[in-house]
């Protein structure tokens, strides 16, 4: 088995928090990985995978041409009829880390048990969402490398690392009148924005292609 398993690529487990922005970007990044010819095993709750494939007809599809992709799921620990959004979504908070922790532990202890039996490597590196602290507890215990994935965009790391360096020069909190200024200031700036992206709806041919699971 182990000399089967040396032949095979590497086997990645993504595991993102169930919300639609932190879904998409690791569905991205299982694309590239797949192009790499690594092995993914995506594991999302049974409630997204669901809406995945009721809202993008054509994920599966996409999908399947990569060989080594393959959806897994677990529960939430929600009822299917949960809203999962608006004042709910507090519940989730909640539900989901208390839920998921053993169900991810006893999937990896399932996936070292079967091995190569499956036609891919034992799961060789988790790449848990950064808001699932709990997986790398769970990889520690179980001796898989875990690297944590932040699904915010590089504006918000920009705004997080500047927030210490704008209250050392007094800019915040905000006094008088000033923050009344800088939201004027603003939405005159996103409204040229818009004006602007108005005329350039069009997206080039050159540009790599959008999953089905991203919005239009």
């Amino acid at each position: 088995m182990e000399n089967q398993e040396t032949e095979l690529p590497p086997h990645v487990l993504i595991f993102p928090y169930p919300a639609q922005g932190h879904v998409t970007a690791m569905l991205n990044l299982a694309q590239l990985l797949c192009h790499g010819g690594i092995h993914v095993t995506f594991l999302v709750t049974h409630d997204i995978h669901r809406r995945l494939l009721r809202h993008s007809t054509t994920v599966q599809s996409h999908l399947a041409s990569y060989s080594g992709f393959r959806f897994e799921t677990i529960s939430d620990g929600l009822p299917d009829d949960h809203p999962r959004s608006g004042d709910a979504v507090r519940e989730m908070f909640i539900s989901f880390p208390a839920t998921a922790k053993p169900l991810l532990k006893e999937f990896l202890r399932t996936d070292r048990v079967r091995g190569s039996d499956s036609g891919r490597k034992r799961i060789t590196c988790i790449i848990a969402d950064g808001l699932l602290s709990f997986a790398i507890d769970v990889g520690e215990e179980i001796g898989i490398p875990v690297t944590s994935f932040r699904t915010t965009s590089a504006g918000n790391f920009w705004a997080i690392f500047c927030g210490p360096k704008l209250i050392e020069a007094g800019e915040i909190p905000f006094q008088g009148t000033k923050f009344k200024k800088l939201l004027s200031a603003g939405s005159k700036f996103l409204e040229t924005k818009v004006r602007l992206l108005s005329k350039r709806h069009r997206i080039s041919p050159g540009r790599s292609r959008p999953g089905p699971w991203q919005r239009p």
